[in-house]
């Protein structure tokens, strides 16, 4: 066996290792009562109110909605998987520091894209099979949001779970996953990114609760199985992914702060002294 696939078989134990505590229980139920509400309450008349908003709050609708789009992210995140590959490869033998930079920034990027790419996938799967009418059918064919057509992948009947919101999620929770100080403002970006598809009436309350909360899944799970290969995750006591290098690690070595060493006492420091 080479030494490439030994170094990734040794990392790979799966059968040893412990599932670490998935959360599911807590958050099943609260994505169900909130999925309970939206369906009971909201999603009618949202449904029929987005057709008549109109002025900035259409226009910020229209604008934020593109955020959700997971073109940028994929691209993004091959460009940064082949300068990781890229500064690993030309640093010399000795240079560990630099290759294990590299080395950390594409396994990152791979992980991004794996999330986004691969939950893009599943959820285009659920929409299909789910056939729920969009919003649109609502308004001008006064169609139910509950007349559902599964199985028909129609563009008309792909409302839920929203695909948008799911990239979002996606993406914010991998960032929370990484810069975990920041979670809050992540979680408030992707929930606003994610209500301009209901402003702009291309989804119900619901679909976007359960996009937000299946790409939020996703990529837990995602990192949770990065982690079983030991790249870019470790798993906290509390079950959470943390990243096993830092993004500061990855700062160059100009941009460092290196501590200010005291300067060597002297007669003629006259500063008062500790025990004196």
């Amino acid at each position: 066996m080479t030494v490439r696939y030994r170094w990734f078989s040794q990392r790979r134990k799966l059968k040893d290792q412990k599932w670490p505590c998935t959360h599911w229980r807590g958050f099943m139920v609260g994505v169900a009562g909130l999925l309970f509400v939206a369906f009971a309450i909201l999603d009618y008349p949202v449904g029929l109110m987005a057709r008549d908003l109109s002025g900035p709050i259409r226009e910020y609708g229209e604008f934020i909605t593109h955020f959700g789009q997971s073109e940028w992210i994929l691209i993004t995140s091959v460009l940064v998987f082949a300068l990781g590959m890229t500064a690993a490869g030309a640093a010399d033998e000795a240079d560990r520091r630099t290759r294990a930079k590299g080395v950390f920034l594409a396994q990152a990027a791979s992980f991004v894209f794996a999330a986004v790419a691969l939950s893009g996938l599943a959820v285009n799967l659920l929409k299909g099979l789910i056939g729920r009418p969009r919003p649109n059918m609502l308004v001008y064919y006064d169609l139910s949001p509950f007349a559902f057509d599964p199985m028909s992948f129609a563009g008309q009947y792909s409302s839920f779970p929203s695909g948008h919101a799911t990239t979002v999620a996606a993406i914010f929770t991998a960032a929370a996953f990484f810069l975990p100080r920041h979670r809050i403002l992540f979680f408030s970006l992707a929930v606003c990114i994610a209500m301009s598809r209901i402003i702009v009436g291309a989804h119900y309350p619901s679909d976007v609760i359960a996009g937000l909360a299946f790409g939020s899944w996703f990529t837990y799970l995602t990192a949770i199985i990065f982690s079983r290969y030991r790249m870019v995750f470790s798993i906290d006591p509390h079950g959470w992914p943390v990243p096993r290098n830092g993004f500061s690690a990855l700062k160059p070595e100009f941009m460092r702060k290196h501590p200010h060493h005291a300067a060597p006492q002297t007669d003629l420091d006259l500063t008062t002294q500790k025990g004196h």
